[in-house]
């Protein structure tokens, strides 16, 4: 790698030139980092490289040699890249505080927030809203094993569940990555630490439940738990379609004997296109709701026709905590005693299908999964119920 000051052959009004660093390993790899002098042609020493019969040659020959030193550190410090490479890291180093771990982790939030993460964005930032809870300035050297220990003895002091917190602690190590990959620091000193997590059964409802909620008598006035109840209906008899999904379905995803709608969890991955045939219950629920909105299927993003995407993703946020509140009521009078949710329907679903012997393809089909490894995964709560009765089928 070749560094070298040379002076812009544009002169400004002032009769003054720009200084710039060269960094290049070839003619075609080849960067040029501005280095914020600017002076007179007559004021510079090509041969030597330096500022010269100026009033402040000796500070800003200072000045030019700081950077020089700082760019090269990064260069032996990343040894073999390239000189855009090089200049991506500089470029780097000099956005962010590199000394501030909080400050860096708030621009990944203000990226995600930019690239219409919404969801992500808000996890993160309730991630990071605590973590400067426990320390309001973090360097990035701070972050090793022992500052994570720290960290996680802190979070079970305040009643922190595991898996809240390993989701926490694989947060700060996600940002830490990003981090090394954009040069701003050599390492991941928090790499390797061992996060306790809790295997968490998949709860679900079977058929004989399902149909309590369905029989339920809920009066009109009752509207959240009118919506609670026909949403999750919805939800187990289109396949475990997702609350999200379900609010953002529009009356035009609705193509005669069919429900096609793109996921939005994984919206830009390929196959997230999903079919769903209608039956005659999910035909049942969606005419309750038919000539209420002109746009929505369900009442969650009634209004929301000209409201941008963060003011949608939050309203989703709230209804699903509401409607979750009016399901539980309803499970309560239906003497279900489980902590039912939304996301139950789906698990329901997939219990359902397990005991009905549907083919393990279909199901991963009918679920959206684009790997059966997912659906595996998924599946093996549902399938470990089954084991004694297979056990006493087959030696019984």
């Amino acid at each position: 790698m070749i560094f070298s000051l040379q002076i812009n052959t544009y002169v400004k009004k002032n009769g003054t030139q720009a200084l710039r660093l060269k960094v290049s390993t070839s003619n075609k790899d080849t960067q040029y980092i501005d280095t914020g002098v600017s002076i007179k042609k007559t004021q510079w020493d090509s041969n030597k490289e330096l500022v010269k019969k100026h009033t402040l040659e000796e500070q800003l020959n200072a000045k030019l040699n700081t950077l020089k030193t700082k760019v090269q550190k990064i260069y032996y410090e990343n040894k073999g890249i390239s000189a855009k490479r090089l200049l991506q890291i500089y470029k780097a180093n000099i956005k962010y505080n590199t000394e501030s771990f909080i400050d860096f982790y708030q621009s990944t939030i203000d990226e995600d927030k930019l690239r219409k993460k919404f969801r992500t964005a808000k996890t993160k930032q309730h991630y990071l809203d605590k973590l400067k809870m426990f320390s309001n300035f973090i360097s990035f050297s701070d972050i090793n094993h022992q500052f994570l220990k720290d960290y996680e003895i802190w979070l079970l002091k305040r009643d922190n569940r595991k898996n809240t917190i390993a989701s926490n602690l694989r947060s700060i190590i996600t940002v830490l990555n990003t981090a090394v990959r954009n040069g701003l620091i050599k390492e991941n000193l928090a790499r390797g630490y061992k996060i306790e997590k809790e295997n968490t059964v998949k709860q679900s409802l079977n058929l004989e439940e399902i149909q309590k909620i369905a029989d339920l008598d809920i009066p009109k006035r009752f509207k959240a738990m009118n919506v609670a109840r026909d949403m999750f209906l919805f939800c187990f008899y289109s396949a475990g379609m997702r609350f999200t999904d379900m609010c953002l379905l529009k009356w035009k995803n609705i193509k005669e004997n069919n429900i096609v709608y793109t996921m939005n969890k994984v919206k830009d991955r390929i196959g997230a296109t999903r079919t769903i045939p209608l039956n005659p219950k999910s035909r049942a629920i969606l005419e309750k709701y038919k000539g209420l909105n002109n746009t929505y299927v369900f009442p969650p993003l009634y209004k929301s026709e000209f409201k941008d995407q963060e003011q949608i993703e939050y309203n989703i946020y709230i209804k699903n905590n509401n409607l979750n509140r009016a399901l539980k009521i309803v499970a309560n009078q239906c003497d279900i005693d489980k902590r039912v949710s939304m996301h139950m329907g789906k698990h329901s679903f997939a219990d359902y299908a397990v005991k009905s012997e549907v083919s393990l393809l279909m199901i991963s089909k009918l679920l959206g999964h684009t790997r059966l490894e997912t659906t595996q995964h998924y599946l093996k709560d549902f399938y470990h119920k089954e084991e004694s009765d297979t056990i006493n089928k087959l030696f019984g």
